[in-house]
């Protein structure tokens, strides 16, 4: 059974920087996105994997980008237990008017 996390975040750096520099952090980390939804530019949220293990190394990288919510998670270095991490990021450069464009399909 897995177990879920709800983190929050926020930055005022380039959107579309960061969201590469989390999507890296994540990989190196062994986690993986699952799932994600996208708030117009100012703010999107990722569902990601992860073993226990991984965890705090996880959160420790992308407090180097974003400011974090803190850890609350008992010492558990070698649990090999699934964790499901719920990361809602708000980018506060964002206008909220970003809208997605999507092609005519013939037919």
């Amino acid at each position: 059974m897995r177990t879920n996390l709800k983190w929050t975040a926020f930055t005022n750096k380039n959107r579309l920087e960061t969201i590469e520099k989390i999507k890296d952090i994540i990989s190196r980390n062994d986690g993986y996105i699952i799932n994600f939804s996208m708030f117009s530019d100012l703010a999107l949220t990722l569902s990601i994997e992860i073993l226990e293990n991984k965890i705090k190394t996880l959160h420790k990288s992308l407090t180097s980008i974003l400011s974090v919510c803190d850890l609350d998670l008992q010492d558990s270095e070698r649990s090999k237990k699934e964790y499901l991490i719920l990361l809602n990021i708000s980018f506060s450069k964002g206008t909220g008017k970003m809208k997605s464009q999507i092609p005519d399909v013939p037919g």
